[in-house]
């Protein structure tokens, strides 16, 4: 058996899989058939998995993901407000206005350009991580270290610098972004073209190789869903109020929408944010 033909067989119905088990299973199978030494090995494996992905990953093909990854926010969204601890909670949407491209190392996909995905719903996801930077430090950036005289640390949560000072938890809670809909592909593949190797301690033009090198991304059109519960107090101390919390929902939707992911700068990662619903 050829590597094409294995690759060709392990990644087929990819949708009804659990992605990553898939992929690490069929990386390592496929390896053993391959023998030409003349091509790297990964950037072949990622561009196969990235057609598997556009492949099988239609809108149609996915519908039940879809709706277990919008029932899991849904019920989310209910916790946070049932469990009394949280004043306002809301729950966002972000449109995709150029395709998206964000990784994570856990769970790790064996691509060339990796990303970030969920072996439980099966489904790429943005990291509550990233968002949560994202909006931190545009608002850091744009606004400054306080707003309304609260400082950021107040509302992010702080680390002691030094003795004395108080450390507490974060005010605003953000949970993962899920695709709940997609117009007709969840997935595209996309390409670059690196011309040099950066692991080799010299480079010269006569000795340039370009390599493309196709990753999956996730498609324009995709709503992401997520929420953003806030509290107003910790401990005894009162920081949030009812304005600075819809300033705050309206720093982080501009945030968002300047770009999140990997390559904003190239006009990647830009949505479009509104609220589906909030308490």
């Amino acid at each position: 058996m050829s590597v094409v033909e294995c690759l060709s067989g392990r990644l087929r119905d990819l949708h009804v899989k659990n992605v990553p088990s898939a992929l690490v299973k069929a990386f390592i199978e496929c390896y053993e058939q391959y023998t030409d030494e003349k091509i790297s090995y990964i950037p072949l494996f990622s561009r196969y998995v990235a057609e598997a992905l556009y492949r099988d990953f239609n809108c149609e093909n996915i519908r039940g993901l879809l709706e277990n990854a919008n029932n899991y926010i849904q019920n989310l969204y209910k916790e946070f407000i049932n469990s009394g601890a949280f004043e306002a909670v809301y729950m966002l949407d972000a449109r995709l206005t150029s395709r998206l491209i964000i990784n994570t190392s856990n769970p790790f996909l064996p691509l060339e350009v990796s990303l970030a995905w969920d072996p439980v719903l099966n489904l790429p996801y943005i990291p509550s991580s990233s968002i949560k930077g994202v909006s931190g430090s545009w608002i850091k950036l744009y606004v400054g270290s306080s707003i309304d005289g609260v400082s950021l640390d107040s509302i992010f949560g702080s680390e002691p610098g030094a003795p004395g000072e108080e450390k507490h938890a974060s005010l605003v809670v953000f949970t993962d972004a899920y695709p709940v809909s997609c117009l007709s592909k969840l997935l595209e593949p996309d390409v670059i073209t690196p011309h040099y190797r950066s692991v080799e301690l010299k480079i010269t033009e006569p000795e340039a190789t370009p390599t493309p090198i196709v990753f999956p991304t996730i498609a324009p059109g995709t709503i992401m869903r997520f929420i953003v519960a806030f509290k107003y107090s910790y401990g005894d101390k009162r920081v949030l109020t009812p304005a600075l919390v819809m300033k705050l929902v309206d720093y982080i939707s501009r945030a968002l929408e300047d770009g999140v992911g990997a390559k904003t700068s190239v006009g990647y990662g830009r949505v479009k944010i509104s609220i589906k619903e909030k308490t």
